[in-house]
């Protein structure tokens, strides 16, 4: 894999299981996330999208393995348009390690703050100098703990036509609704009820609600901070 400096973020991924590839439109976030997953597809793990791909697993064929495991790379091109509560990640991420399974988010509008943990963004690209370099940085925020790097895509053009740029995606909900019948499988295996298992006609208005406040809290920490930055300045310059 052509990537320089990527330990690090690669770890972090398979330790979290979700992450959130952000940047402009045509910035390469699907062909980054094709890219990370073809390191796990070269270790037998399947891959399940809604984008046209020609390494991509159908639906039907895949299953869980004799450990009741999925083994699979789920991407979601533009999945922040879909993912805006918390309620919703945990359907389809409640289970990624005991499902031995990723989930990769290339997307321009955020999804909700849950999926928002791991997130990679690029930085600068020297393609139309004719270098075929792209710079990113990339950060993980979760609790108290704060961690940031960067890395290099050498030749990014190698994932060239392995998917299709200009298909606009199918909808994410056949995706969403296969992995929480999934879900429910693996729960089965095991003798569990299926209480913790939500469906997609379970998000209530008190998901949004519990949005909102969290994004009103995270507002007025930032603000908080903002006002600590101002009054620290202002007494340096006093003295």
């Amino acid at each position: 894999m052509s990537f320089i400096n990527a330990e690090p973020i690669l770890g972090v991924l398979d330790m979290y299981r979700l992450i959130w590839i952000s940047g402009r439109f045509g910035g390469h976030k699907t062909a980054l996330a094709f890219q990370i997953a073809r390191r796990y597809l070269d270790k037998g793990y399947r891959l399940v999208t809604n984008s046209r791909c020609i390494w991509s697993d159908d639906l039907d064929d895949v299953y869980l393995n004799e450990n009741s495991q999925l083994h699979s790379v789920v991407i979601l091109d533009e999945g922040g348009l879909y993912f805006k509560s918390g309620r919703q990640v945990e359907q389809i991420a409640a289970y990624a390690a005991k499902m031995d399974c990723v989930y990769i988010i290339p997307s321009f509008w955020p999804p909700t703050r849950a999926a928002q943990i791991v997130n990679i963004q690029p930085v600068i690209s020297l393609k139309a100098t004719g270098l075929p370099v792209i710079f990113y940085k990339w950060k993980v925020n979760i609790g108290g703990f704060k961690d940031n790097g960067w890395f290099i895509w050498w030749k990014p053009q190698e994932i060239y036509g392995i998917y299709s740029r200009q298909d606009p995606g199918d909808d994410p909900e056949k995706i969403v609704q296969f992995l929480i019948d999934r879900s429910k499988q693996y729960r089965e295996n095991y003798g569990r009820s299926n209480n913790e298992v939500f469906s997609l006609e379970a998000i209530s208005e008190a998901d949004k609600i519990e949005e909102a406040a969290l994004a009103i809290s995270e507002s007025a920490q930032e603000f908080g901070s903002s006002i600590q930055t101002l009054s620290k300045r202002k007494y340096k310059r006093r003295r």
